[in-house]
Order: C-alpha cells, then sequence, then structure tokens
C-alpha cells in the first residue's frame, strides 16, 4: 500500500540563515505594560507621602525624606541610592517621568519582558544614583536616571538589531535616540538637572542593551 503524501507546511522547512524572517516589533505590544504601570504607582504614592511630611518644603527636608546627596551617601547613608529614586520634585517632575516610564516600559517590556526590564530599569536607576552621588554638589531626587537605563538599553536593542525588524519599527530606537540627546541637552542648560544621573543611567542601559538577550530572539526557531 503506497505512503500517504504529507503536506509540506512552513515550519516544516529550515530557515535561511543568510535572509532570516523579519520580526514585527509592533505584534503584540501591550498598551499596558504591567513592570511600568506598578512602577508608575510607587513613584505616586512614594510622592504622596512626600507631600505629607513636607519633604518638598526646603533643601533639608528633602534630604530627610532620603534624598541622594552625596555627602550622606558617602558617610554610610548608601540606602539613598534606592530611595532617592522614587522621590520627586514636585507634580511636574513627576507627571513628566510617570509619563517617561509608561511609553518606555511598553518599548522594554516587549523587548526583554517584565522582569528583566525592572532588572534594567533598578541597576541603572542605581547607576544613576550612584553618579549623582559622586559628582553632583546638590541633593538630587528622581526616576529619570533610570528611566535614561530603559531608554539607553533600547536604543542600543535597536541599533544591535536593527536588521531583524521592519523598519516603521527600527523608527522607534531612532525617536528614543532623538529624545535622549534633546533631554541632555536641555539637562545641560539648566541649572536644576542633574545631567550626571542621566549619564550614569544612560551607560548602565546601554550595557543592558549589548548584553541582555531579548524574549524576540529566544522565541525564533533555531536555523
Amino acid at each position: 500500500m503506497p505512503e500517504e503524501l504529507k503536506m509540506i507546511t512552513p515550519d516544516m522547512l529550515a530557515g535561511d540563515p543568510f535572509n532570516p524572517p523579519v520580526i514585527d516589533f509592533e505584534k503584540g505590544l501591550s498598551a499596558a505594560p504591567v513592570f511600568a504601570l506598578v512602577l508608575i504607582a510607587v513613584n505616586i504614592a512614594a510622592f504622596g507621602w512626600e507631600l505629607g511630611v513636607g519633604a518638598l518644603k526646603s533643601r533639608e527636608a528633602v534630604i530627610a525624606a532620603g534624598a541622594i546627596y552625596g555627602p550622606k551617601v558617602f558617610g554610610g547613608e548608601s540606602w539613598r541610592l534606592a530611595t532617592g529614586m522614587f522621590l520627586h520634585a514636585g507634580f511636574g517632575h513627576l507627571i513628566g517621568n510617570c509619563l517617561a516610564i509608561y511609553v518606555l516600559g511598553m518599548t522594554s517590556e516587549q523587548a526583554w519582558g517584565r522582569l528583566r526590564s525592572l532588572g534594567i530599569y533598578f541597576v541603572s536607576g542605581l547607576a544613576a544614583s550612584f553618579a549623582s552621588a559622586f559628582l553632583e554638589p546638590r541633593p538630587s531626587v528622581g526616576a529619570s536616571g533610570a528611566i535614561f537605563g530603559l531608554m539607553g538599553a533600547a536604543v542600543v536593542f535597536f541599533r544591535r538589531h536593527g536588521g531583524s525588524f521592519y523598519p516603521r519599527n527600527r523608527r522607534i530606537g531612532n525617536a528614543l535616540l532623538g529624545w535622549g540627546l534633546l533631554q541632555l541637552v536641555l539637562g545641560s542648560l539648566s541649572p536644576i538637572v542633574d545631567n550626571w544621573a542621566h549619564f550614569g543611567g544612560l551607560a548602565a542601559g546601554a550595557v543592558f542593551g549589548f548584553t541582555m538577550e531579548s524574549r524576540l530572539f529566544q522565541k525564533r526557531p533555531s536555523v
């Protein structure tokens, strides 16, 4: 009895190593990145606490609340490297950072998943806080160093894997690069912006972008 012929399906074919399949980065992109929404909630709660204890009333008050401040950090209060990441100097500062966390959260959660994105955020934030404590003479607060970490990781990610995505996907990396450069320029022109924290977070995030494997490529079949 002749063997029944089987239909060949695309998943049976070996991929072409010289022309790998293109990934649509925006496919499955979540409009509600869980890790980003949790971080936003934590930052809002921390700001409510700041208002409750009067942390915004003076320089001394914000330092007492847990701001990043070199003499305190290197005097033994290293916990400030973490607490300063969740404090903000005002409503505008908080809203701007929360919006950035949300936008970058969508990109990073798509690229690396929730836990690894959270790792990028915290490690980059700590690197930013250390840079601020070491180089910035004034007390500093805010999530922007960790945000620059997410941005640096995303920009390097799209540069590193640009050939694997559609051109419209690669524009995300270009837009983030332009936004980041603009923020660094504006920060250099403002006496109240802690650009050292931005550079510290950006450098840490770039390292993650080079070294951390994306979950998107882990799903691809081997060839």
